[in-house]
């Protein structure tokens, strides 16, 4: 099973400065984007799963590594990985390159399970045993059950 999954963007107009370089938050969304799409690719629907039930998630930490800039229109390609997963969080790790592979940034994200509602820290295996079970057959780099 593949640990990485790529998801390729075009950037947007709207995620650069009035210089055309793309604006330091947009690689945080293109994060959340290859998150949500590396879950799906292994069956776990996020908004399905983290939104409409007992628990979700929360970004706890967020960096990124600015390598090389990118411009309004270039092709780009994220390719996200789960490093940590155990029964409280999980961290994630994320490399963006452009169309001719050049590593323009990098980085990662933290996110805690908390109770829906709330922001009460939780153990996903006890307060959504099925939840558990679909992340345990996630590939992750590093397991921290």
């Amino acid at each position: 099973m593949a640990t990485t999954v790529e998801t390729k963007l075009e950037v947007r107009w709207g995620e650069c400065d009035p210089a055309g370089i793309v604006y330091h938050p947009a690689y945080i969304d293109w994060f959340s984007v290859a998150r949500m799409h590396f879950l799906s690719a292994y069956g776990v629907h996020y908004m399905e799963t983290f939104h409409g039930g007992d628990i979700q998630v929360v970004v706890t930490d967020v960096a990124c590594q600015y390598m090389k800039a990118l411009r309004a229109q270039q092709e780009i390609t994220v390719v996200a990985q789960l490093d940590e997963l155990s029964r409280v969080r999980m961290r994630f790790s994320y490399q963006v390159f452009d169309a001719s592979g050049a590593l323009c940034a990098k980085g990662h994200t933290r996110h805690a399970f908390v109770e829906h509602g709330s922001i009460r820290p939780v153990n996903v295996q006890k307060v959504a045993p099925a939840v558990w079970q679909k992340l345990l057959a996630l590939p992750v780099a590093h397991q921290n059950t």
